[in-house]
């Protein structure tokens, strides 16, 4: 093995400069180095620890396949493990690892074009997070690509990051985020996981111009928001979930602006929320559209005359004075959801004459006592929201089936209506392709 262990006398930064072909792990790096990997050149652990292991500042590693970790979560075995601030990791390839890059306790770092998998076909119990982020400050990840690990990117005490343009698919959560503040996630996609993102204990969020999509099962989500004060979510698509949005403990939160089609449920929202705006959104094609958020001042759906498009209220109501909002309130909540997200048996059921029949009577005669969020101004034309257009495959992942195809078919359909692409933005991520 070549336990490269950088000590160079030479005045920093040094130069290491790797071959193409395989170079026996680890490689620790003590001081600052421009690592330079060449076309093809491979860094390859035992199995043991972590390949990569850089306690530096100012190191610089590009252009390098790293791979074989060591499994042992204790000691936090990853691809590449950063001890040390300023580091720039760029245009790398990680794969078979348990962490793909762990980041503790460091200042601005940034990782840009590395494409992290794990090891398929293993047990969640046996996998760790694509990158994980250990009490770190003013950190960028951008035009990455992560897959097959069990969180995409784990936060946890992290502020003042910026996550833009990456590609997280086939992983529990694509986004787990814990204590951290501060943050912006703009122009990333997350698909065919359980949850897109999932947000908890978290201030001052900004989380804009995403896609997530095609996260489906019976507790699926495109977004988690749990216990986050001052979040602003706009612009995104969530499109082919099981649940698009959650709602729980959200304080003065501004959900504006986003495109939820083809979920079996739109929004869940939680009463306990507070002073929470849900305005300029477009509902389209969802099973349900939401359920609970009756609690006062919880939610507001109508701001200064402008509330929500939401499909089902467009198509029963009527704006006979033409100024773009429907002449009556819109109960968005439907009974039938309320009984079938706690009874699941129930969603066979759902599409059938009966179901309507019974959601058309409680709305006109209400029987059920259940929590009812109302939209005061509901839009009677769907406004053209200024999201991302590019979108999956919806059968290229896992569980793909017969829902997929027909959401696919109705985005194909309607969607166009409802999006402005965003020609002035580069769109930086890509169609998956695995390797």
């Amino acid at each position: 093995m070549i336990a490269l262990l950088v000590l160079l006398v030479a005045a920093p930064p040094d130069t290491l400069r790797l071959s193409g072909g395989v170079h026996p792990g680890p490689l620790i790096v003590s001081r600052p180095t421009l690592v330079l990997g060449a076309p093809g050149a491979v860094i390859r652990g035992s199995g043991k620890g972590s390949v990569v292991e850089i306690r530096a500042p100012g190191t610089t590693l590009r252009g390098l396949r790293i791979e074989h970790s060591g499994r042992n979560v204790d000691d936090d075995d990853s691809g590449i493990l950063v001890t040390a601030d300023s580091v720039l990791l760029e245009d790398l390839v990680i794969r078979d690892i348990l962490f793909g890059v762990y980041l503790r306790k460091v200042r601005g770092i940034t990782l840009r074009r590395v494409d992290i998998e794990g090891p398929s076909g293993l047990p969640e119990s046996q996998t760790g997070n694509g990158i994980h982020l250990h009490y770190s400050r003013a950190i960028t990840i951008a035009d990455s690509r992560i897959a097959s690990v069990r969180d995409g990117m784990y936060f946890e005490y992290t502020d003042s990051a910026v996550v833009t343009g990456n590609t997280v698919t086939r992983s529990r959560f694509g986004l787990h985020y814990m204590f951290s503040h501060h943050n912006r996630f703009e122009n990333n996609l997350f698909s065919h996981g359980s949850a897109g993102a999932v947000v908890m204990n978290s201030n001052r969020l900004i989380i804009r111009e995403n896609v997530f999509a095609w996260n489906t099962g019976s507790r699926s989500f495109g977004l988690v928001l749990q216990t986050a004060t001052d979040p602003t979510i706009e612009q995104n698509l969530f499109v082919g979930n099981g649940i698009g949005t959650f709602f729980d403990n959200v304080i003065r939160g501004r959900y504006i602006g986003n495109l939820v089609a083809e979920n079996w449920l739109g929004l869940q929202l939680y009463d306990n929320s507070e002073q929470t705006e849900i305005t300029g959104n477009a509902l389209v094609g969802n099973t349900f559209e939401a359920t609970g958020g009756s609690g006062s001042g919880s939610y507001l759906l109508c701001v200064e005359g402008r509330g929500n498009y939401w499909a089902g209220a467009a198509r029963n109501g009527y704006d006979l004075d033409g100024n773009g909002v429907l002449d009556e309130r819109y109960a968005a909540s439907s009974p039938l959801a309320e009984l079938a997200r706690s009874r699941e048996g129930l969603r066979l059921f759902l599409g059938t004459p009966a179901a309507r029949t019974l959601d058309w009577a409680e709305r006109t005669f209400p029987v059920f006592d259940m929590d009812r969020v109302e939209d005061a101004c509901p839009a009677a034309r769907p406004p053209r929201l200024r999201v991302i257009s590019a979108l999956p495959a919806a059968g290229t992942e896992r569980g793909a089936g017969t829902q997929y195809v027909a959401a696919a078919a109705s985005l194909a359909a309607g969607l166009g209506l409802l999006i402005i692409p965003n020609r002035g933005r580069r769109r930086r991520f890509k169609k998956e392709t695995v390797r």
